[in-house]
């Protein structure tokens, strides 16, 4: 799909059966500020440090400063009030969402973030499109042959992690994990049926995607909703957004 990618100043920080997707730019590389290190608590920190290298580490710490910044202008808590807790197959979810009925879920690759928000429940990932990877040797495992057909017709590096992201969306949403059979989950574009048990879910779900700056491939996994999926970017390495 085209995206119109918005200021993050003209978010209205209101969800209605609608979802905002956000893409963080980031340089992993750089020491995190004080100043965003500030509202992470201590255990997020910690967790921080058990990753063995540094852009590892900055990685986590600036995604997690993302999450509260963005959340808190939703629930108008402070970035570091927030509680979070492990829900249903462990999947995280806010403690105290200051009664609002708000789901988030969060992907992180290379030098990017990306955050999707709805008062449904949501799934998102994006990848790097790596276009040394040797993703042939992977289809038949994750891939049905409609699938694997739609790859090796054309712009397969492309194709390839479109749908991979499409069926790690879907799996997140419903809480599902990637431990089910990935040929079972259909990632090419139109309506399809599911066998039962696939995704841990009965609901309808639709799946958008988009490509973002030319190097990331990405998949937001929603109910379907009446509202729109409003889409909003700034670059954390260089400033910290106005909202």
């Amino acid at each position: 799909m085209d995206v119109t990618w918005l200021e993050p100043s003209i978010c209205p920080f209101h969800i209605n059966k609608s979802a905002d997707i956000w893409s963080i730019s980031i340089n992993p590389l750089l020491p995190v500020p004080g100043s965003r290190l500030a509202i992470l608590p201590v255990d997020e920190k910690d967790r921080a440090n058990r990753f063995y290298r540094q852009n590892d580490r900055n990685r986590f710490l600036i995604s997690r400063w993302a999450l509260r910044t963005i959340l808190a202008g939703y629930l108008g808590l402070e970035p570091s009030a927030m509680i979070f807790e492990a829900g249903k197959n462990k999947k995280p979810h806010i403690k105290n969402p200051a009664g609002l009925n708000l789901h988030y879920n969060l992907s992180h690759s290379a030098e990017n973030i990306l955050l999707a928000v709805s008062d449904e429940a949501i799934g998102a990932d994006v990848e790097f499109i790596n276009r040394d990877f040797g993703y042939s040797e992977v289809l038949a495992d994750n891939f049905s042959l409609e699938e694997v057909s739609y790859i090796n017709e054309a712009d397969h590096i492309n194709r390839f992690f479109v749908l991979w992201t499409r069926k790690e969306a879907i799996t997140k949403a419903t809480a599902q994990g990637l431990d089910c059979d990935l040929r079972l989950l259909p990632g090419l574009e139109g309506p399809h049926s599911v066998q039962p048990g696939i995704i841990a879910s009965d609901n309808d779900w639709q799946i958008s995607s988009f490509i973002i700056n030319e190097k990331y491939a990405a998949s937001v996994a929603t109910n379907p909703l009446p509202g729109t999926l409003q889409f909003f970017s700034f670059d954390a390495a260089s400033n910290t957004p106005t909202f």
